[in-house]
Protein backbone atom coordinates (compact mmCIF):
# COMPACT_ATOMS: atom_id res chain seq x y z
CA UNK A 1 0.00 0.00 0.00
CA UNK A 2 1.33 3.12 -0.63
CA UNK A 3 3.36 5.12 2.25
CA UNK A 4 1.18 7.83 4.34
CA UNK A 5 3.01 10.82 2.87
CA UNK A 6 2.00 9.78 -0.93
CA UNK A 7 -1.55 8.99 1.11
CA UNK A 8 -1.11 12.60 1.83
CA UNK A 9 -0.04 13.81 -1.65
CA UNK A 10 -3.43 11.57 -3.19
CA UNK A 11 -5.53 14.05 -0.66
CA UNK A 12 -3.96 17.06 -1.95
CA UNK A 13 -4.80 15.64 -5.70
CA UNK A 14 -8.35 14.07 -4.68
CA UNK A 15 -9.12 17.60 -2.84
CA UNK A 16 -7.39 21.55 -3.64
CA UNK A 17 -6.00 20.40 -6.88
CA UNK A 18 -9.55 18.65 -8.19
CA UNK A 19 -11.37 22.26 -6.78
CA UNK A 20 -9.16 24.39 -8.77
CA UNK A 21 -9.27 21.93 -12.04
CA UNK A 22 -13.17 21.78 -11.65
CA UNK A 23 -13.93 25.62 -11.11
CA UNK A 24 -11.29 26.38 -13.81
CA UNK A 25 -13.87 23.79 -15.78
CA UNK A 26 -16.61 26.15 -15.07
CA UNK A 27 -15.33 29.28 -16.33
CA UNK A 28 -15.92 30.35 -20.00
CA UNK A 29 -12.51 30.36 -21.00
CA UNK A 30 -10.65 27.59 -22.65
CA UNK A 31 -7.01 28.45 -22.00
CA UNK A 32 -7.70 28.83 -18.52
CA UNK A 33 -9.00 25.12 -18.32
CA UNK A 34 -6.46 23.83 -20.24
CA UNK A 35 -3.83 25.59 -18.26
CA UNK A 36 -5.73 23.96 -15.02
CA UNK A 37 -5.61 20.97 -16.88
CA UNK A 38 -1.48 20.98 -17.06
CA UNK A 39 -1.31 22.38 -13.23
CA UNK A 40 -3.06 19.09 -12.50
CA UNK A 41 -1.15 16.75 -14.60
CA UNK A 42 2.33 18.49 -12.81
CA UNK A 43 1.12 17.62 -9.66
CA UNK A 44 0.32 14.14 -10.87
CA UNK A 45 3.71 13.64 -12.40
CA UNK A 46 4.81 14.99 -8.80
CA UNK A 47 3.17 12.41 -7.25
CA UNK A 48 4.36 9.20 -8.68
CA UNK A 49 7.76 10.91 -7.86
CA UNK A 50 6.48 11.25 -4.27
CA UNK A 51 5.91 7.30 -4.71
CA UNK A 52 9.41 7.03 -5.46
CA UNK A 53 10.66 8.86 -2.85
CA UNK A 54 8.93 6.75 -0.53
CA UNK A 55 10.29 3.41 -1.77
CA UNK A 56 14.15 4.56 -2.97
CA UNK A 57 17.24 5.21 -1.00
CA UNK A 58 18.57 9.05 -1.50
CA UNK A 59 19.85 8.82 -5.22
CA UNK A 60 22.73 10.83 -7.15
CA UNK A 61 21.76 14.18 -8.40
CA UNK A 62 21.66 12.95 -11.91
CA UNK A 63 18.73 10.41 -10.87
CA UNK A 64 17.13 13.24 -8.71
CA UNK A 65 17.11 15.48 -12.49
CA UNK A 66 15.74 12.17 -13.94
CA UNK A 67 13.07 11.99 -11.12
CA UNK A 68 12.38 15.51 -11.43
CA UNK A 69 12.06 15.94 -15.58
CA UNK A 70 8.33 14.77 -15.61
CA UNK A 71 7.42 17.36 -13.30
CA UNK A 72 9.86 20.08 -15.10
CA UNK A 73 8.46 19.16 -18.32
CA UNK A 74 4.49 19.93 -16.66
CA UNK A 75 5.50 22.91 -15.22
CA UNK A 76 6.92 24.16 -18.68
CA UNK A 77 3.52 23.72 -19.98
CA UNK A 78 1.33 25.32 -17.87
CA UNK A 79 3.70 28.03 -17.94
CA UNK A 80 3.57 27.82 -21.81
CA UNK A 81 -0.30 28.92 -21.76
CA UNK A 82 0.23 32.61 -20.77
CA UNK A 83 -1.09 34.76 -23.27
CA UNK A 84 -0.68 38.44 -22.67
CA UNK A 85 -3.51 38.99 -25.12
CA UNK A 86 -6.17 37.03 -23.49
CA UNK A 87 -8.58 38.54 -21.51
CA UNK A 88 -7.85 35.27 -18.97
CA UNK A 89 -4.04 37.15 -18.75
CA UNK A 90 -4.37 37.23 -14.92
CA UNK A 91 -5.42 33.79 -14.59
CA UNK A 92 -2.90 32.48 -16.68
CA UNK A 93 -0.06 34.63 -15.18
CA UNK A 94 -0.81 33.83 -11.59
CA UNK A 95 -0.89 30.11 -12.14
CA UNK A 96 1.89 30.30 -14.11
CA UNK A 97 3.87 32.31 -11.30
CA UNK A 98 2.79 30.22 -8.43
CA UNK A 99 3.55 26.62 -10.23
CA UNK A 100 7.21 26.70 -9.60
CA UNK A 101 6.76 26.15 -6.26
CA UNK A 102 6.70 22.33 -7.22
CA UNK A 103 10.12 22.79 -7.23
CA UNK A 104 10.48 22.54 -3.29
CA UNK A 105 11.59 18.71 -4.20
CA UNK A 106 15.33 20.53 -5.39
CA UNK A 107 15.46 22.60 -2.13
CA UNK A 108 17.42 21.29 0.70
CA UNK A 109 16.85 21.97 4.47
CA UNK A 110 14.03 24.07 4.40
CA UNK A 111 11.55 23.44 1.21
CA UNK A 112 8.28 24.59 2.58
CA UNK A 113 9.30 28.37 2.63
CA UNK A 114 10.45 28.39 -1.30
CA UNK A 115 6.36 26.71 -1.98
CA UNK A 116 4.99 30.37 -0.24
CA UNK A 117 7.36 32.19 -1.84
CA UNK A 118 6.46 31.11 -5.42
CA UNK A 119 3.16 31.80 -4.37
CA UNK A 120 3.60 35.30 -3.74
CA UNK A 121 4.78 35.28 -6.65
CA UNK A 122 1.30 34.41 -8.25
CA UNK A 123 -0.62 36.23 -5.53
CA UNK A 124 0.14 39.59 -7.32
CA UNK A 125 -2.19 38.76 -10.40
CA UNK A 126 -4.17 36.32 -8.27
CA UNK A 127 -5.45 39.73 -6.19
CA UNK A 128 -6.21 41.41 -9.97
CA UNK A 129 -9.27 38.41 -10.28
CA UNK A 130 -10.64 39.08 -6.81
CA UNK A 131 -10.45 42.62 -7.07
CA UNK A 132 -11.99 42.45 -10.76
CA UNK A 133 -14.53 39.86 -10.04
CA UNK A 134 -15.59 40.71 -6.27
CA UNK A 135 -19.43 40.96 -6.00
CA UNK A 136 -19.96 40.39 -9.77
CA UNK A 137 -18.98 36.67 -10.74
CA UNK A 138 -18.81 34.52 -7.63
CA UNK A 139 -17.21 31.69 -9.87
CA UNK A 140 -14.10 33.58 -10.89
CA UNK A 141 -13.40 34.57 -6.63
CA UNK A 142 -13.82 31.18 -6.13
CA UNK A 143 -11.46 29.83 -9.08
CA UNK A 144 -8.92 32.46 -7.69
CA UNK A 145 -9.60 31.22 -3.73
CA UNK A 146 -9.30 27.68 -4.30
CA UNK A 147 -5.90 28.58 -6.27
CA UNK A 148 -4.28 30.06 -3.82
CA UNK A 149 -5.70 26.90 -1.78
CA UNK A 150 -3.08 24.30 -3.81
CA UNK A 151 -0.25 26.17 -2.87
CA UNK A 152 -1.29 26.72 0.80
CA UNK A 153 -1.98 22.65 0.83
CA UNK A 154 1.61 21.99 -0.47
CA UNK A 155 3.03 23.70 1.71
CA UNK A 156 1.67 22.12 4.75
CA UNK A 157 2.21 18.63 2.96
CA UNK A 158 6.13 19.79 2.91
CA UNK A 159 6.03 20.85 6.03
CA UNK A 160 4.62 17.90 7.56
CA UNK A 161 6.54 15.21 5.81
CA UNK A 162 9.69 16.68 3.79
CA UNK A 163 10.62 19.33 6.12
CA UNK A 164 14.17 19.66 6.11
CA UNK A 165 14.40 18.30 2.58
CA UNK A 166 12.85 15.34 0.79
CA UNK A 167 12.59 12.38 3.20
CA UNK A 168 14.17 9.22 1.28
CA UNK A 169 13.78 5.96 2.31
CA UNK A 170 16.83 4.58 3.69
CA UNK A 171 16.01 1.22 4.07
CA UNK A 172 14.63 1.71 0.35
CA UNK A 173 15.60 0.64 -2.88
CA UNK A 174 18.48 1.77 -5.33
CA UNK A 175 16.84 4.21 -7.95
CA UNK A 176 18.36 2.46 -10.42
CA UNK A 177 16.12 -0.46 -9.75
CA UNK A 178 13.14 0.97 -8.58
CA UNK A 179 10.88 -0.04 -11.70
CA UNK A 180 13.25 -2.30 -12.96
CA UNK A 181 12.19 -4.73 -9.92
CA UNK A 182 8.54 -4.66 -10.35
CA UNK A 183 7.69 -2.24 -8.32
CA UNK A 184 6.18 0.15 -10.88
CA UNK A 185 5.01 3.22 -10.51
CA UNK A 186 1.21 3.33 -9.18
CA UNK A 187 -1.20 4.60 -11.92
CA UNK A 188 -1.95 8.35 -10.14
CA UNK A 189 -6.11 7.89 -9.36
CA UNK A 190 -7.68 8.70 -12.32
CA UNK A 191 -9.30 12.20 -13.16
CA UNK A 192 -12.70 12.86 -12.26
CA UNK A 193 -14.67 12.82 -15.00
CA UNK A 194 -15.37 15.99 -16.81
CA UNK A 195 -18.81 18.18 -15.45
CA UNK A 196 -21.33 18.45 -18.22
CA UNK A 197 -21.17 21.80 -20.41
Amino acid sequence: PPSAMVLAYDALLATEVSAFTELAAKLSAAEVKEQAECVRKAFAAQREMMVAVSKCKKPSAAELQELVKPTAEQIGAVQAKVDRRSDSFNHLQAVSEAIPALGWVMVEKTPAPHVNEMWQCGAYNQTKILQQFKGKDETQVEYAKAMKQIFVALEAFVKEHHRTGLEWNPKGVAFTDFGASGTTLVPPPPAPPAAPP
